[in-house]
């Protein structure tokens, strides 16, 4: 891997993504420019080409994976008489070059891992939206696709399938014990099969509860059941399965039929030094909202802006809420394919903002400046958008399934709520009266808040993960 002007035909001028640029993501290097079908269009029958296209390419490569077998093998049984208590992990997931909670999270794991001497790797895949693969800040390989269509019901992600011959030649030059799929996505697949007949161990760890998204954005009852079965199949290659939340532990062992005894139960954690309730008062709220004289109590939803975060449930709630009082006010910030569709629904509202996608102090800065954050997702397997929060002293009101109300745990740090409108408008109003007339109540609701989130570190649960890594790489080696 070099530099774009040496290593591929574009020119050096030439753009290397079309989107606008991610919040703190800088291109380091590229890939030769390689070969990948067209970026296809979302549809149920197009999906049936993903098979096809994974086994395909695994059997294509069949040679080159048996001999890299034969080199691991060897390679790993010196490396373990060197450094007996190292396990190098190649952590891969399709949406990395996307702005979603697992991408964020694995981009602040990876390299605190790598800092603090923990053999770390991250891969995924470019979206189509550039003609080379990329390296981005130096640790974050992303590798050129061979295939991609656009999720269905998901707007801007995709599923993709990356080409395998960058990866033979880099776990060649940088082995791995154990490689951990985030998403069971096609690349994934075609990762598992090729780590299996590489001789690697594959493990996952379940970050997303696709057959919940496929209900709830794919129409067709056909499909609900094709991709169950997907999942069971994955689940079935890439064991023991890594589970943030109780909840979720539950759905492996009885919906996904994983054994009980091959699922892990390990909270994440999150780089929580950028987030501070010092951050509240400076103004950052009044950039896109109100001020306090005009709206005395500040709720927002932050995180991807779609339809599976529940926010056709919350628009309904907010529309009656906001019409019995004039002091309160909602923001919205972040982006996604549902953003259009609620700005229309609040036309006219002025109690609702939009601040678009964010990062920084920026983001910190709406956290802390909230009253209080509203999440009624009941499809995140944690929710590091609540951790953020409430790492800022903002109490959070979450949905009664789930990793976020794990997170929450009780009334001191905000409320957990089921998906009923009554409830939650209730909720809300007790929420306004709180923060307007039970000032210490709520000033220690926030201080409750934070100390909480400080269970959820980056320190905890890498040391965490590398125990449990190296315990799984023992059992399987025996070396």
């Amino acid at each position: 891997m070099t530099t774009a002007s040496s290593s591929t035909k574009l020119k050096a001028t030439d753009p290397l993504d079309t989107r606008p640029q991610i919040f703190g993501r800088t291109v380091t290097s590229t890939f030769r420019k390689m070969f990948g079908f067209k970026h296809q269009r979302p549809g149920n029958v197009r999906t049936c080409m993903i098979p096809p296209v994974v086994f395909g390419a695994a059997l294509f490569n069949m040679p080159k994976l048996l001999k890299l077998r034969m080199y691991l093998k060897q390679e790993r049984i010196k490396h373990h008489k060197e450094h007996p208590e190292d396990v190098r992990v190649l952590y891969y997931a399709d949406c990395l070059d996307e702005t979603n909670g697992i991408a964020n999270n694995l981009r602040n794991v990876v390299p605190y891992m790598r800092e603090h001497g923990m053999t770390a790797y991250l891969a995924g895949n470019v979206f189509n939206t550039r003609p080379c693969g990329v390296v981005e800040n130096g640790y974050c390989i992303l590798l050129p696709r061979l295939f991609s269509m656009e999720q269905l019901g998901y707007a801007n992600s995709e599923l993709a399938i990356p080409r395998i011959s960058p990866v033979l030649r880099l776990l060649k030059r940088y082995p791995v014990d154990i490689i951990e799929l985030e998403t069971p996505s096609p690349g994934a697949w075609l990762v598992a099969i090729c780590g299996k007949i590489a001789g690697i161990k594959v493990m996952s760890h379940y970050r997303t509860d696709v057959p919940q998204y496929t209900r709830t954005l794919v129409k067709a009852k056909w499909m609900h059941f094709y991709v169950l079965k997907l999942m069971q199949i994955f689940y079935w290659m890439a064991r023991p399965v890594v589970s943030p939340c109780d909840d979720y532990s539950d759905a492996l062992v009885n919906e996904l039929k994983v054994p009980e005894n091959q699922v892990k139960l390990m909270p994440r954690g999150l780089p929580l030094e950028k987030f501070s309730p010092e951050l509240r008062g400076r103004g950052t709220w009044e950039k896109f909202g109100c001020t306090r004289e005009q709206r005395k109590v500040r709720f927002s939803f932050i995180g991807r802006i779609s339809k599976e975060k529940n926010l056709p449930f919350l628009n309904e709630v907010w529309k009656k809420f906001s019409a019995l009082h004039d002091d309160v006010e909602l923001m919205y910030v972040g982006y996604g394919w549902y953003l259009d569709e609620i700005k229309k629904f609040f036309d006219g509202n002025d109690s609702v903002h939009f601040a678009g996608e964010q990062g920084g102090e920026t983001l910190a800065g709406l956290y802390a400046d909230s009253d209080f954050f509203l999440f009624p997702s009941t499809t995140d397997t944690f929710g590091n958008v609540v951790v953020e929060a409430m790492s800022t002293g903002t109490p959070a009101i979450v949905s009664n399934y789930g990793g976020p109300r794990n997170i929450v745990d009780s009334k001191k740090h905000g409320m957990i709520l089921p998906i009923d409108e009554k409830q939650w408008l209730n909720a809300l109003e007790e929420c306004r009266n709180l923060k307007l007339e039970k000032s210490e109540e709520y000033q220690q609701m926030r201080k409750d808040c934070q100390l909480r989130s400080t269970r959820y570190t980056l320190e905890n649960s890498s040391k965490a993960q590398f125990e449990y890594f190296r315990q799984v790489a023992k059992d399987h080696y025996k070396i």
